[in-house]
């Protein structure tokens, strides 16, 4: 069974890398899901169709010793390293939590919460329809009495994951004319709310400050890049929203 969970893992990895290198933030909804369906795989370098053995998470990528089968090209590590994390993430899932509604939230999660945090990362951008699927899923699995909260406290969470970021941007930008926080971020902790008490928020956006403080200390002291003026905030709120997710249920 757990070889079957990391296999489930190693080609969800998969799928996160090819959705991810086929977002442009000028995509409308439609646009990406046909670039994520219905485009077929091909080396990024010289634009060659891969064969289906050439597109076998992790084995691919050793058998053709990280380099293109046509132009011997480079394949970035990226690949693999996402691939063999999401294949090991997902048996770890399975051996704390075995198979339930929360193991299966959490791989599915894992997947996605990934996929956001690449894209805003490079982008500084979180769709809307990324961030409204997560709390309209939210919303019917607390219906269903799926995810561990009821639809009552999912709605009350939400509206205070709302309010929790909309204030204190709203004050920032009264005093200072600049924003702060994107809207995608505000939602972002929003659609968190259908997933967790509203107990945990304020918990979930001092976790994912901290996360952001120490991300700036590294990334303008430790790499010394001093001209990093803009730090995306989405990474440290699904960081922070996942791990407290997983210890609360």
């Amino acid at each position: 069974m757990i070889i079957v969970i990391a296999s489930l893992g190693f080609c969800l990895g998969s799928f996160i890398n090819v959705a991810y290198y086929r977002f442009s933030p000028s995509q409308t909804f439609l646009q990406y899901m046909l670039a994520i369906t219905i485009e077929c795989s091909s080396c990024p370098h010289c634009r060659t169709k891969l064969a289906p053995w050439q597109l076998i998470p992790v084995i691919s990528w050793l058998i053709l010793n990280w380099h293109c089968y046509y132009c011997h090209a480079r394949i970035a590590y990226q690949y693999f390293i996402l691939e063999l994390s999401m294949g090991i993430l997902f048996t770890l899932i399975f051996v704390d939590k075995g198979i339930n509604n929360q193991s299966i939230i959490l791989m599915t999660f894992a997947g996605y919460f990934i996929l956001l945090a690449l894209i805003d990362f490079n982008y500084y951008l979180l769709p809307d329809f990324f961030t409204q699927p997560l709390m309209w899923l939210g919303l019917i699995c607390a219906y269903f009495e799926v995810s561990g909260i009821t639809i009552k406290s999912a709605l009350t969470s939400i509206l205070l994951g709302y309010l929790l970021l909309k204030i204190p941007a709203s004050l920032f930008y009264l005093i200072t004319k600049k924003n702060g926080l994107g809207m995608g971020d505000i939602k972002l902790l929003a659609a968190f709310g259908a997933w967790l008490p509203y107990e945990r928020l304020p918990l979930l956006l001092v976790f994912a400050s901290l996360i952001g403080i120490f991300n700036y200390w590294y990334l303008n002291y430790v790499l010394k890049r001093q001209s990093l003026t803009i730090i995306p905030f989405g990474p440290c709120l699904l960081i922070s929203g996942y791990v407290i997710y997983y210890f609360t249920y």
